[in-house]
């Protein structure tokens, strides 16, 4: 097949392939993380087809980054040499279609709550995003024709739109997909990126009857305009914070659900008036509302005065996606010859923006493997198996996030201990993560395996020792207030005060203190933070610190 380095324009796909030829990897669905996995393929020289699905565009929009979403953007760039990858961590550097229809991340926020009453502003967090860092809202259908953009620009063939998958299965010498013209294609290998409604899912099983993974919401998203933003609900000057709360992404808490909120018009280059909005609901909690998913949404916010007022002239320009359980796990998520990834294997709630950051994740697991294999022409079951195996312990370690998410709505205090454990997994995975791929890039022969240690689970890497602890025993002590072996006040006290002891977390981050709600770095408390770093930080945190570090963990103490 001949490469095509010259990106097309717009969403225009690679002219039609021969059905005739064989391709190493057929990629069903065209998706963000489709279109990802499919760029680094053809940049390793692998024959890819991509064949577009027909739940592509069905797909709830909303997704955000945060920082160490940004460096597994930058891992899979640098190691696959695809430098478009990069930019996804930096929104100034993406194409202007991209940044037109995709809004900014200036912040993350938390306004907490309580039916019948106004928001209190002491009930609110928001954690600043550093002005080096540039995070942003994905608006999806855009975002995902640009990854097959890039595929087609590194070789791959990319199906026209309006022509999507009708099966996929697998035979001894390979797999086929049968398409919308008549065609079946052929190839070695066969991914699937298709989603929920995956023919090669239901070939082999299905999904599981009751899905792997302990958090349970009924979910109702689309992309409404005239959302106002919510500085212009409640004065500004109640609320000790940074940004305005537009310009980053918004949760609204409550007990028993979230609603969150991504803008894609918060910057001047934005040209997409609408707001991602998605609420997530506990169904046994919110079990009397309407099937109709806009009168579910209006019941809910109507009963929040804020929230009421921030909604009262909202219209949604997008389908509303619904659905009273919209948690899945397919039953098997490989075989021989095929692999189910992302959505396909597994699908649980939009939120803490995990969902793209968990994609990119596996896409880098998955190539790994895949790579090789093509090259070797052995495509024994072992090594996806234990890719397998990695993209079970993500779900399964991002669910146990997610249940605790939703026990800690149930009150602020506990909410407010959770965001910062949370708030210090997420510093420390960017500092680390980063600090693993400059060793390999400046290792002798570039040895990846200090980024493939995923036998480690949810946190696939080393990080300085006490991390996984923290982690471990505080969303241990928020899983007994959801067991009702304890109450929430108690529980966030003896959250925050392990947050005061560990030696390991920089006291300058002020995690320990609960009056500490709004995360912003200025340049004395970086200085401070530098000095801590030269005179007490321990050596294995004091190890990512290098030159080549130092700014990010400076910088990452605003979040």
């Amino acid at each position: 097949m001949k490469t095509n380095r010259t990106a097309p324009s717009g969403d225009r796909a690679a002219p039609p392939a021969d059905p005739r030829e064989r391709y190493d990897v057929a990629v069903l669905g065209g998706t963000m993380a489709g279109g990802l996995l499919a760029a680094v393929l053809a940049r390793q020289g692998v024959r890819v087809l991509v064949v577009p699905s027909a739940e592509d565009r069905s797909e709830p929009s909303g997704e955000t980054t945060v920082p160490y979403t940004a460096e597994v953007f930058l891992l899979l760039a640098k190691r696959f040499d695809i430098p478009e990858i990069a930019a996804f961590g930096l929104f100034p550097d993406l194409p202007a279609d991209v940044r037109r229809d995709s809004g900014v991340k200036k912040s993350l926020g938390f306004l907490y709550h309580r039916p019948g009453r106004p928001q209190s502003p002491g009930e609110s967090v928001q954690f600043n995003v550093p002005g080096e860092h540039a995070e942003w809202h994905l608006e999806r259908r855009t975002v995902d024709a640009y990854t097959r953009r890039i595929a087609h620009r590194y070789g791959a063939a990319v199906l026209p739109h309006g022509v999507h998958a009708t099966d996929a299965w697998t035979e001894d010498d390979g797999a086929r997909v049968e398409t919308t013209d008549g065609h079946v294609w052929k190839a070695r290998y066969l991914v699937d990126v298709s989603g929920p409604g995956s023919f090669l899912v239901a070939r082999n099983g299905g999904d599981d009857p009751e899905p792997r993974l302990g958090l349970r919401s009924r979910v109702i998203a689309t992309h409404m305009t005239g959302v106002k933003p919510f500085e212009e609900v409640r004065p500004t000057a109640d609320y000790p914070r940074a940004t305005a709360w537009s310009e980053g992404t918004v949760h609204h808490l409550f007990d028993g659900g979230w609603v969150q909120l991504v803008r894609f018009d918060n910057h001047s280059g934005g040209g997409n008036p609408a707001t991602g909005v998605t609420l997530s609901l506990d169904p046994d909690r919110w079990d009397h509302l309407p099937d109709d998913p806009e009168k579910a949404f209006r019941t809910v916010v109507e009963r929040f005065p804020d929230l009421a007022e921030q909604f009262a002239s909202a219209t949604a320009v997008r389908p509303w996606t619904h659905a009273p359980l919209w948690q899945r796990t397919a039953s098997r998520t490989y075989g021989e010859r095929w692999f189910a990834l992302e959505r396909t294997a597994a699908r649980n709630d939009l939120f803490l923006s995990r969902d793209v950051t968990m994609a990119t994740e596996v896409v880098h697991a998955l190539a790994t493997a895949l790579v090789p294999a093509v090259r070797r022409d052995d495509f024994t079951e072992a090594p996806f198996a234990r890719v397998a195996a990695f993209q079970d312990e993500l779900n399964a370690f991002n669910d146990r996030w997610l249940r605790c998410a939703r026990v800690a709505a149930g009150e602020f205090e506990l909410w407010n201990a959770f965001s910062r454990v949370w708030l210090l997994w997420q510093i420390l995975a960017d500092l680390s993560l980063k600090r693993a791929r400059l060793d390999c890039e400046s290792g002798v022969g570039r040895d990846w395996t200090p980024v493939e240690r995923f036998e480690l689970g949810g946190i696939w890497f080393d990080v300085p020792e006490g991390l996984r602890g923290v982690i471990d025993r505080s969303l241990r002590t928020i899983e007994r207030v959801g067991a009702g072996e304890l109450s929430a006040v108690p529980a966030a006290d003896g959250i925050f005060a392990e947050l005061r002891r560990e030696k390991f977390i920089p006291p300058l981050y002020a995690f320990g203190d609960p009056a500490a709600k709004v995360y912003h770095f200025t340049l004395p408390k970086r200085l401070k933070m530098l000095w801590w770093v030269k005179t007490s930080a321990p050596a294995d945190f004091r190890r990512l610190l290098t030159r080549d570090n130092v700014t990010s963990v400076t910088s990452a103490a605003s979040r």
